[in-house]
């Protein structure tokens, strides 16, 4: 059995990669993506369907994992600035091939060497403001 904090590091490493074969390993096939974007499917196959659209708009996107919190049983929280160039549509905006930085914070709820939750929130704000887009908030 492995470690919740090597198994987190590698799938954030297969995100960086594009490495469909680390999440079939480590992302239960039922997998609750709490957080979906818009109509993304359940499951390992959705959150594989993230990854693809992320990777669309970034597609030399990077994870650094800053901080890694084991909490209780079987739960982690796991902090990454995600760094890429947008060279695809991204939250409206057309590609403008400028650089960005946005932080996540994640929590993950495994089940042995499974993750079978995943909460993640992303700086979508600084994102946008960063490429030169406008936040307008009503």
């Amino acid at each position: 059995m492995q470690d919740r904090e090597s198994i987190y590091r590698q799938v954030i490493d297969a995100i960086s990669h594009s490495d469909t074969t680390v999440l079939d390993r480590f992302l239960a096939e039922q997998l609750i993506d709490h957080n979906p974007i818009p109509n993304q499917s359940p499951g390992r196959i959705g959150f594989k369907e993230w990854m693809a659209s992320a990777r669309t708009s970034f597609p030399d996107l990077r994870g650094m994992i800053e901080d890694v919190i084991l909490c209780k049983d079987e739960y982690l929280v796991g902090r990454v600035r995600w760094r890429g160039t947008q060279q695809g549509p991204f939250a409206g905006l057309p590609p403008t091939q400028k650089a960005v930085a946005m932080d996540a914070i994640h929590i993950v709820r495994f089940d042995a060497d499974l993750i079978v939750e995943w909460w993640g929130i992303a700086d979508i704000f600084g994102a946008i403001h960063q490429l030169g887009g406008k936040v307008m908030l009503e």
